[in-house]
Parts: structure tokens; sequence; C-alpha cells
């Protein structure tokens, strides 16, 4: 007995929901087959639900209101599988980062993966854009008459969001910081971590810990200082001498550079020098310059405190003193005592 065909219309929803099933399980199985944590492993499993449920619902789609709908759940499920794999690489960046670029620095990692993650919504965008255009049926000549429209716009109101937008993109080529660097932005007196780089707008935390949002497009036409990029901090110390002192200036400074080299994490291959550079208000003035072996703030100041007190103990030992701003006050004659 032969088994009766059925339906067209049957099938579609069947041959759906078998495809469906298929694409779950393939999905899951080399997803098991992958390195535990891998970001492969993620990727297929982070997927399955997204790209089964597109498979699913674009067949009943077809099936219940024809192609149209079929195409328009099928772009809505490849937006639905980029955002849930942004969100994966999101949420684990750091452990992803590292296994797949293990030869770069924890801050060059981050900021290959923010570039991805950039990407990756750029995609969904462009998908969604052309998704749109689709359905509303623009045609290619429309387009050209929407560009010539959109360079005037672009010529009157949009030239500094262009800017932003090609600066943002300038960072990610250039690279003159990653996420994670201290940078000093002389011009504009601004000191900052970078804490995110976007295509518009680069955040920032200041000293205070309070957020900074600086346009990308001043950092095409301000003087940028990567103060992670400091290989040695210099340390410089002015301190004064009294007038009294002044025969013992040359033992004082000749002391000084004969015991900073004791000093615990200070780079004896650069300058260590002790000077006396003037004559002040009330002191003679005297400045000691070192660096620091490395370019951790906190080494620094550890050295910057080490040096402050071998000062004090150098001039000690000279019999010397460091005077401190007097002012001397002359009654008048005829001046009236005052409770």
């Amino acid at each position: 007995m032969i088994a009766a065909k059925l339906p067209f219309d049957l099938q579609i929803p069947l041959a759906g929901v078998l495809l469906a099933l298929v694409t779950w399980l393939l999905l899951d199985r080399l997803g098991r087959r992958c390195r535990s944590g891998s970001l492969g492993q993620a990727l297929l499993l982070s997927g399955r639900v997204s790209l089964a449920g597109t498979v699913l619902l674009s067949s009943a789609g077809w099936w219940l209101a024809g192609l149209e709908v079929r195409n328009l759940l099928l772009t809505i499920g490849v937006i639905w599988t980029l955002l849930r794999w942004r969100g994966e690489l999101k949420q684990r960046a750091e452990h992803y980062a590292a296994q797949l670029l293990p030869h770069l620095s924890s801050k060059d990692q981050l900021f290959l993966f923010d570039v991805l993650d950039k990407l990756l919504t750029t995609a969904a965008l462009l998908v969604v854009l052309v998704m749109a255009l689709d359905l509303l049926g623009v045609s290619a000549g429309v387009l050209i008459t929407a560009g010539g429209f959109g360079a005037a716009a672009l010529g009157f109101g949009a030239r500094t969001i262009v800017e932003n937008g090609l600066s943002g993109l300038s960072l990610y080529i250039n690279r003159p910081f990653v996420l994670g660097d201290t940078i000093n932005l002389p011009g504009l007196n601004l000191l900052g971590t970078v804490e995110q780089v976007g295509w518009f707008y680069t955040e920032l935390r200041d000293p205070e810990r309070q957020r900074i949002y600086v346009p990308n497009g001043v950092f095409t036409s301000q003087a940028i200082q990567n103060l992670a990029q400091i290989d040695n901090r210099r340390i410089w110390i002015e301190f004064g001498l009294s007038y009294a002192d002044r025969e013992r200036v040359a033992t004082i400074t000749q002391n000084l550079e004969q015991r900073l080299s004791s000093l615990p994490g200070l780079d004896p291959a650069k300058d260590q020098l002790a000077h006396f550079v003037g004559y002040g208000e009330s002191s003679l003035q005297l400045r000691l310059l070192c660096y620091a072996a490395s370019s951790d703030i906190h080494a620094a100041w550890a050295l910057r405190q080490q040096a402050l007190l071998l000062i004090g103990e150098v001039v000690e030992q000279a019999g010397g003193s460091m005077p401190f701003p007097t002012r001397l006050l002359i009654r008048a004659p005829d001046a009236k005592d005052h409770p």
C-alpha cells in the first residue's frame, strides 16, 4: 500500500520543524566537541536558540504569509544571532581576548575586542537598513537622490558628526592609546583613563572618578600625552637652604649625588643630579633630579618619598637648615594696642 503524500502546505511547516531540530542538534554537538570555555564553543552554543528559532519561525511565516514574511523573519534571525554573539563577547571579553590574542598585552587584547564588538553592531545595523529599504521598495535611483541630499546635509549641519566618526575610525587604525591607558590633553588641561572608545565619543575617567565624554575630533586637533607609555618616571624635587649655608651647598649636592644610587627603585642608568639653581626670596634654591626604574606611579611615589627623606638627612648631617618664609611686622610709633 502506497503512503499518501502530504499536501505541500503541510510539508513546509513540518520541514521547518525538522530543519530547526537538526540545526539545534548540529550546533549543540559541534559546541560540545569544542574545548570547554573556548570562544568557538560559546558562539555555537549561544547561537542554538537564535538560529534554530529563525529556521522554525521563517518556515512558519512562509507557510502562513508567503515569501516576503519568510525573508523578513530570516533577516530578523540574523540580527538576533549577531546580537547574541555580541552579548557573549562583551560578557567575557577578557577571557576570550586572552585565548585569541595570547601574544598581545591585556590592554591591546581588550582594545581589539572592542573593535570586534563595534563591527558586530555595525553589521546588525546594516542588515536592518538593507531590510528596511527592501521592504520599502527603495530603488537605486532613490538612493542616489537621497545620497545627494545627504551630501548637502553633511555640508550644512552634520560636519561635526562626520568629523567625530572619521576621527573614531582613525583612533582604531593609528591606536595612539588603548583601553586602560591614562592620557593627558595639555591643550584642554584634561587627564583621565580611557574606559571606552566609541565611534563619536571617547569615555575617560578623571582622577576624581568623574566620567568625561570627549568628542573624537578633539584627538585629531590636540596633542595627546599617553602616560601609560612612560618608560621611567622623573623625580624632580626643589628645596631651599638658608643663606647662611652657602658654603655648605657644594658638600650637600655632592653627598646627595653619591647617596642617590642607594635608593631602592632608582634607575642607575639615568641622571642622578643635585644642583644649586638660584637665589630665592628667603633661601638658596637647590634641585634634585633622578628617575624611577619603572613606569609604575606607585613605585615613583615611593622613590620620591625616599628622596625627600634623604634630602633632609643630608642637610642635617652637613649642619645646614631649610628655612621657611617669614614676615617681620614693624609697629608704627603712634599705633595703639588692640585687644
